[in-house]
Parts: C-alpha cells; structure tokens; sequence
C-alpha cells in the first residue's frame, strides 16, 4: 500500500518529478561514463601490450617502437639484420622468438611480415592463442596473407580475395609492388590493434622490396642486406635467397629470471644497432610522463561522483521541504510520524532508483556507443564490460539522496505543524 500511494503521489505532479529524475540521471550518468571510458581504456592498453613481453628493434625512441610494433601506428624507426633473430633463439633464454616486418600497407591496414609460429603464440598459457584463424587457414604459400576481423570488415575481403599492396604506410601515398596476395585466413576478433592487420609471411614482404637490395638502411622500409638477386631470380618468384631485415622481434622469454638476463645483456652489447625493451614498463612511463595515468582519470571521476552526490543531497533535501505542507497536512489528520516518513521513504526511493538506473544505462551505453564509435580506428580497443567501479555513483546517490530528502520530515517530526498548513 506505501509503495501504491508513493507512486501515484509521484504521477500526481509528473512535470516537477521528471525535471527531478532528469537531474538525478545526468548527475549519476557523468562519473558513471568516465569510470567505464578510464576502464576501458586502461584495460584496452594491457590486452594490447600483454602478448608482447619484450620488443626488439632499431635503437631510437622505445616509444615509437611500442606505438609501430603494438598499436601499428606511427613509421618504424628502422630495421635491424635477422641474425639478431637467431642469435636470440640460439640463447635457449626465450621460448619464441618471432619476426615482425612493416612497410607496406593495403587502404591503411598494416601488412606485417611474420612467421606461421605466430598462429600457436600463447601470451597467457591458460587461454587459447592471441592469433587464431577463424576461417580459412594460416598462410602456406607465397602470396597467401591472414587477414584481421576488422580489416575483412572494412575492407570487404574474404577467403579468396586478392590485392596489390602499397609501398609505404600512409593510404594512398605510395605505389603498387606489382605483386598480389590472397586472402588466405580471417583471424578471430583479439580486441586489440591487430584486428586490423594483414599477416604474410616475411619471405613475400623481403620479396615485395628486393629491388633495394644492397641499399642502406632506411627509416619505415624493409631492406635487404643478404640478398642474392641472381640467384633469386634464377629460382623463380617463389623462393628467397638469404635473410632480410626486420622491423621488430617479439620475444617470449622462458621465464622473469630470463627476461633480466636478456636485458642486461642487451644494455651490456656493444656496437649493436638494436634495442631491447619491455613495451608495458614504456607504456606506463609514457602515460606517467603526460600525467595521464590511470590514477589521474580515478581521482577525476572521484571528484564527479563528489559532485553528483552534492547535487543529488541538494535536489532530494529541496523535494523534502516542498512537501512540509503534504507532512503537516497528513500529521494533522492524524498520520503518525512513522507512516508520514515510510511514505516519503518510499517516494524518495522509487524517484532515486529510477533516476540513478537510467543514469548508470545512459554513461555506460555512452561508453559503449564511443568505444564502438572508434573501434578500428583507434590505436587502442577499449573494452565496454560493464565495470564493478561504475556501481558506485548510482549506490551513492541512492543512499545519501535517501537520507537527504528525509531530513525535513524528520526535522519537523515534533513542532507545530499548523505553520505549514
């Protein structure tokens, strides 16, 4: 019977109560939608980086070899000779040692030079692989390429498709190599930048750019540094000749005492012209030296459930006073204390569930409306799991708005109520 009469006093004044629940929906929506975008973000940025436990690469900005190598953006910042690959599987200190090409791309997907090995690589040795065909099958001859989710998505390719490659990294900027791949495998969605790769074997990425064999090295292309034309030429177009560069070699190593020894011996080389790092250590400093760390985004939303909750106290405690006349009214006709404030308890209750609901739905389905807006073209996927840290504004406003628009009942529970009829 309580909650009845509350809802039908609630209906009673539609206008007022749904300037109320508008104003109780946006406070809760605001920190709700920046706890999910912070979430999401920082949970998009280490599915990103964990399958890459050490990076490998020209000496330069570590920045610039995270950003290339984990999120494809950006030039690579050179290449460095494929003994550097098998010196390191030679070390017995890394349980996968896999190449990474760039140089080329197809409408602005990356085509990224690899080896099959990459199709069994297990970040995490309790899930399944980070890279795994979903149709189709893993490249098995010259041409054959592995294609992203999004990439298929949005370039319309499937199973059997061929394309021409660009030279270069940028849409439209360079020129066709002439050669042309077959789509042979569309991998599963990983929620993460390589979605939107193009996966060929390194061979037909040494292939595409063996007219610049014997040339210098040169920043964002592949060269050949061991390459013998004649006797490639004299083989046909499907074998290589001899080792090319590579942009960057992920390395798994066998365990964390492995992984410092490969660091200290990489910081010990000398006259090498190749770095090792940790992408998520450089990840961390590079979001600490913006100021933009996790911990900034939480203190922020922090402050704007502060605020949500302030407007809630001050929206509900004015709704309690605008109803002392309804209190003194229902008090004089002889309503005891207790009724008038389970009746007022269960109008509160009912307007700041509703209020706080509709705004948790708004800020979450905004930062999922968001993170799909830029999903395949951002460097970072952000997730849109709904985050246990969202709960708090809407429980907040819930409990204190409760309390608040209570006060004036309570306040006046014992005075003269004619003053108010």
């Amino acid at each position: 019977m309580i909650i009845k009469l509350a809802f039908l006093s609630i209906v009673r004044r539609p206008a007022r109560h749904l300037l109320l629940l508008l104003l109780l929906a946006a406070a809760c929506a605001l920190p709700v939608f920046l706890l999910q975008m912070t979430a999401g973000l920082s949970n998009g940025l280490n599915r990103a980086v964990e399958p890459f436990s050490i990076l490998m690469g020209a000496k330069g900005s570590p920045y610039q070899l995270v950003i290339n190598t984990v999120f494809l953006r950006d030039h690579p910042i050179g290449n460095i000779p494929y003994r550097d690959v098998e010196k390191l599987r030679a070390g017995g200190k890394a349980d996968l040692v896999i190449p990474l090409a760039f140089g080329d791309n197809y409408r602005g997907f990356r085509i990224v030079g690899t080896e099959k090995e990459i199709f069994d690589y297990r970040p995490n040795k309790t899930r399944g692989p980070w890279l795994s065909v979903a149709e189709g099958a893993a490249f098995r001859e010259p041409g054959d390429a592995v294609i992203g989710s999004e990439t298929a998505r949005r370039a319309g390719l499937a199973v059997g498709d061929t394309f021409k490659s660009i030279h270069g990294l940028v849409t439209g900027a360079g020129e066709e190599h002439g050669g042309e791949y077959r789509v042979a495998g569309i991998l599963a969605p990983v929620g993460g930048p390589y979605d939107t790769a193009i996966l060929v074997d390194i061979a037909d990425v040494w292939r595409a750019h063996r007219h610049e064999a014997g040339g210098p090295v040169r920043r964002g292309g592949i060269v050949r540094r061991n390459a013998a034309p004649k006797a490639e030429a004299a083989a046909g177009p499907a074998a290589v000749s001899g080792k090319g560069d590579v942009t960057a070699v992920l390395v798994h190593p066998t365990g964390y005492k492995e992984a410092m020894q490969l660091l200290q011996e990489a910081q010990r080389a000398k006259g090498t012209d190749s770095q090792l790092i940790f992408p998520s250590q450089t990840l961390i400093a590079l979001y600490s030296m913006a100021g933009q760390s996790k911990e900034f985004w939480q203190l922020l939303a922090g402050g704007m459930i502060g605020a949500a909750v302030l407007i809630t106290l001050l929206a509900m405690y004015w709704n309690g006073l605008s109803r002392l006349s309804e209190f003194a009214l229902l008090r004089a006709l002889g309503a005891k204390n207790g009724i008038v404030l389970r009746l007022l308890a269960a109008e509160e209750a009912l307007l700041l569930l509703a209020g706080s609901a509709a705004g948790w739905l708004i800020g979450w389905g905004g930062s999922v409306f968001a993170a799909r807006a830029v999903a395949g073209r951002a460097a970072v996927v952000m997730t849109t799991a709904p985050e246990p840290a969202s709960l708090l504004p809407p429980v907040a406003i819930l409990l204190l708005g409760l309390a608040a628009g209570l006060i004036p009942a309570w306040l006046v529970r014992k005075k003269d109520v004619s003053s108010h009829l």
